[in-house]
């Protein structure tokens, strides 16, 4: 994961950060309709780290154009009419369609270039690529359930226990759309984790899981598991974003095919994760946004070497403080990235 002789700590700042401590607005709307404005929010968004965070390794005082492509992780359900919410300090955010049973079976696979707003993210591309020779970033495909849970609403979970068959055959539709998003997207740009996390290889398809929190690890077994493997067979190699406690899956997660990086939320106990999924398999451990807001330097520093010391071994580990809203001490994130620069070290 890393070549440094000290394990990486990613900061991530939510778009509420950016806007009241920068006036950089991220994740509105022209944020993604505007290859050109998102270039040069690109940009200043460097310069600012920098100004502010230099002093531990953040920003680039001279930063160079970026031709990034992004949705968010709301590509999917637009195309199959969920209303998207764009707000200033927000990322985007998808409404459920509540579709029933037999609505969620009338539904067939889009033909993605020529799918709205895909045919306009691919026409970015294309815009990218003439001005600056390259094109970077992907599109979020979004995870198999909380596709499902875009289309269907939260009967899914029911669904779960009073339709099984209806809810296997639903789920394979979602990753069969997810798996058309990939194959299409990745040749024009050769990853598929950029508009997942930054702290995974980009060239790995990294899945978002972020519901897959709200299930027991028997029921992901059941209705998550099956859909994953079919994500990692036909998108490898594999990766997994987990929000919140990886521990109710993590056995689950083990038995995933082609596995090759686990992104987990924090609460998570990081060393038996690391044991069930294997040395083998890179590990991105998140610290509490909460704490990162609330907490004191000394308690941040405290629970990155806590963590640092859950993650043998360092050379395929690394730390987010990922979500950091307005508010956030900028002793904090010094803090952290200090102890993980002086106490992460990799022999």
């Amino acid at each position: 994961m890393s070549e440094s002789k000290h394990i990486p700590l990613g900061v991530g700042f939510y778009p509420d950060w950016w806007k009241a401590n920068h006036n950089i607005l991220v994740g509105n709307r022209e944020f993604y309709y505007d290859p050109d404005y998102r270039v040069e929010v690109g940009l200043k968004q460097q310069k600012a780290l920098y100004e502010q965070f230099g002093d531990v390794g953040l920003g680039d005082p001279d930063p160079q154009p970026k031709p990034l492509i992004s949705f968010g992780m709301v590509m999917l359900p637009a195309i199959f009419g969920c209303d998207i919410v764009y707000e200033e300090g927000a990322l985007p955010w998808a409404m459920p369609l509540n579709l029933s049973a037999e609505d969620c079976d009338k539904l067939t696979k889009p033909d993605l270039t020529k799918a709205e707003p895909m045919a306009t993210m691919l026409g970015q591309c294309e815009y990218l690529k003439d001005k600056y020779g390259k094109v970077v970033g992907d599109i979020n495909t979004t995870g198999v359930q909380n596709l499902a849970l875009k289309l269907r609403g939260e009967e899914l979970y029911m669904d779960y226990f009073e339709d099984p068959e209806f809810a296997h055959r639903f789920l394979k539709f979602c990753t069969e759309c997810i798996i058309d998003l990939w194959k299409l997207v990745y040749p024009i740009t050769g990853t598929g984790a950029v508009d997942v996390t930054p702290m995974c290889d980009p060239s790995i398809f990294c899945a978002p899981n972020c519901t897959v929190e709200q299930i027991s690890g028997d029921t992901y077994e059941e209705y998550g598991l099956p859909y994953d493997a079919m994500l990692a067979e036909a998108c490898h190699p594999f990766g997994i974003h987990h929000c919140g406690s990886l521990d109710p899956v993590a056995e689950q997660y083990a038995k995933v095919p082609n596995l090759v990086f686990v992104e987990a939320g924090f609460g998570t106990d990081f060393a038996r994760a690391r044991q069930l999924l294997g040395p083998e398999v890179a590990f991105n451990a998140r610290i509490s946004p909460v704490l990162m807001k609330n907490g004191t330097p000394e308690e941040v520093a405290a629970t990155v070497k806590e963590a640092i010391d859950q993650g043998a071994p360092l050379s395929n580990y690394s730390i987010d403080t990922v979500g950091l809203t307005n508010g956030v001490p900028e002793d904090n994130v010094r803090a952290a990235r200090k102890t993980a620069m002086e106490y992460g070290k990799i022999d």
